[in-house]
């Protein structure tokens, strides 16, 4: 089975354009939701924003991840060509952003996402330091 090695998974995982988050919510089990981000190393920021529509800057990710921090992202390329086929998942622990780590995600978001060029645009922001990389390529 052709393993990706860390490096080669951080690169794909950072090419990405979106992931999708695993929390685990109380009482359903895993929640998943896709997200958009931005890397910093071993270090990934997924924007809370004011530019889509919520029902509550209070997301259940948020209050997921404050009970268990433990998340699991997942990035992936589908192609009818199967043999161009990979996925990347980051295994870590999530936390809200501080103040100052605030301004670090701003910053790493807005250069990957025009609509994050307002500062105001993120509200807050989830930190996963990644523990584990893994990933699987088709070839």
């Amino acid at each position: 089975m052709p393993r990706l090695d860390d490096d080669e998974c951080r690169r794909r995982f950072a090419a990405a354009d979106h992931l999708v988050l695993g929390t685990l919510h109380p009482e359903r089990g895993v929640d998943l939701v896709p997200a958009v981000f931005a890397v910093d190393g071993d270090l990934v920021w997924i924007p809370i924003d004011a530019v889509k529509p919520k029902a509550s800057a209070r997301l259940q990710r948020l209050a997921n991840i404050e009970r268990d921090p433990r998340v699991t992202l997942l990035t992936e390329r589908y192609d009818d060509d199967w043999s161009q086929l990979w996925w990347v998942r980051a295994t870590g622990r999530a936390r809200e952003t501080d103040a100052r780590q605030l301004a670090r995600a701003r910053t790493g978001l807005a250069a990957r996402y025009p609509a994050y060029a307002d500062p105001a645009s993120i509200t807050t922001a989830i930190a996963v330091t990644v523990e584990r990389w893994s990933g699987w390529t088709a070839r």
